[in-house]
């Protein structure tokens, strides 16, 4: 599991306040950052930052500023942690470091200078390249009229950039970006033994998170390249699952009632026969058996992404094309979703023959865990809910 870090930069004319950590002291140890605090289970990143910079830095931090969420991995010790920049523009005394704390160094450097100096590489590129949040990648709205996309064709081509970029977790599920995790939600429960399938598994990684839990697993998703790198990252991760191209609306060769488990996470937006796929998991489920999906919620897709979060399209309008752009990489495809109301999910599942236990509509949580996080805006999170979960059971 990641570790969070919050870091402070301290900005002077073209230099910014760097920290050598003392060779004994991890995370990156004898590495220069920017002055970085491991945050507490109890506490905020701000709070973080200000307890660390009290301590080390003999400063009181005033109003920190968000910059932007890095995703660095300890060469020495392979521990991963999502950092949070945070600008620091005013703040109380005078800097100095602690001689016997966890710096052995500090020094006021250019952009040229930090060339010279081990640092973690993603965050001497992001304090060389000016300083500024990276360029979005993700789905620009297309007119209506234009010929429907090939989603198979689309993920196709999109699989290998979309992959390096949102590195998704293959230890714990993910239910959306910054949503609450399965020890907080409880849906799935104790998966040791259970026969799971995965509808619409992308990449292989829910369905890996399950393997290590002990299920048997079958993945289905719709793109050859999803599958061939879940295949792929699944012998890397030393896991046993099997997954298949195939369509979920009709999941053939998979008998009736063979399943205890299924699961569908932020596929089913793709799905235009949505229904033809929820009957089929009704179809290959045994009763007594849950259905959990997880949906990008349909409220989320009426705003824009970014202030001041205007209206583009009414709730009830289900299907819209996208432009997902990936621009670092020159990749882009066109795809199709479709956002239903909630109140259409609801009776969708019940006129399957599902018992509906419980709606979810999660807060999201304050810390990014994955780059995935960081593609989505923590301000408009908090105002709509970004996704949508539901736990179905077979009578």
């Amino acid at each position: 599991m990641p570790e969070i870090l919050s870091l402070a930069l301290f900005e002077r004319a073209d230099r910014l306040l760097v920290a050598q950590r003392k060779g004994d002291r991890p995370p990156f140890a004898g590495q220069w950052l920017l002055p970085a605090a491991v945050v507490g289970s109890e506490e905020s990143a701000e709070e973080a930052l200000e307890r660390h910079a009290h301590r080390e830095l003999g400063v009181e931090v005033e109003e920190p500023e968000f910059a932007e969420t890095l995703y660095l991995e300890d060469s020495a010790t392979g521990q991963r942690y999502v950092a949070n920049v945070f600008r620091v523009t005013r703040h109380q005394g005078q800097l100095r470091f602690r001689a016997a704390g966890e710096y052995e160094d500090a020094r006021w450097l250019t952009g040229d200078e930090l060339a010279e100096v081990p640092m973690p590489p993603p965050l001497r590129e992001w304090l060389r390249g000016g300083r500024k949040p990276r360029a979005k990648t993700g789905p620009v709205p297309i007119a209506a009229g234009t010929a429907a996309p090939d989603n198979r064709a689309a993920w196709n081509t999109i699989s290998r950039v979309y992959q390096e970029e949102k590195q998704i977790s293959t230890d714990v599920l993910t239910y959306g970006a910054r949503c609450p995790g399965e020890d907080e939600l409880g849906l799935v429960g104790d998966v040791s033994g259970l026969r799971v399938i995965v509808l619409g598994c992308g990449g292989g990684q829910d369905c890996i998170v399950l393997a290590k839990q002990g299920a048997q697993v079958t993945g289905i998703d719709l793109s050859d390249k999803q599958i061939e790198y879940g295949r792929r990252l699944a012998e890397r991760e030393g896991v046993l699952v099997t997954l298949l191209q195939g369509n979920v609306e009709e999941l053939k060769g998979i008998d009736d009632e063979s399943y205890d488990l299924a699961l569908s996470l932020h596929a089913l937006n793709y799905v235009e026969h949505v229904d033809r796929a929820i009957a089929e998991a009704y179809r290959v489920l045994r009763p007594g058996a849950p259905f959990v999906i997880s949906l990008a919620h349909p409220f989320d897709a009426c705003l824009q992404g970014d202030p001041p979060y205007g209206v583009t399209k009414g709730y009830w309008e289900r299907e819209r094309d996208w432009q997902w752009e990936f621009p670092k990489d020159g990749v882009s495809a066109r795809l199709r979703s479709w956002y239903r109301p909630v109140s259409e999910w609801f009776s969708l599942l019940m006129d399957a023959g599902f018992r509906v236990e419980r709606l979810l509509e999660p807060a999201p949580t304050e810390e990014a865990w994955s780059p995935w996080d960081g593609g989505y805006s923590l301000d408009k999170m908090r105002l709509v809910p970004a996704n949508l979960i539901i736990k179905a059971v077979k009578p």
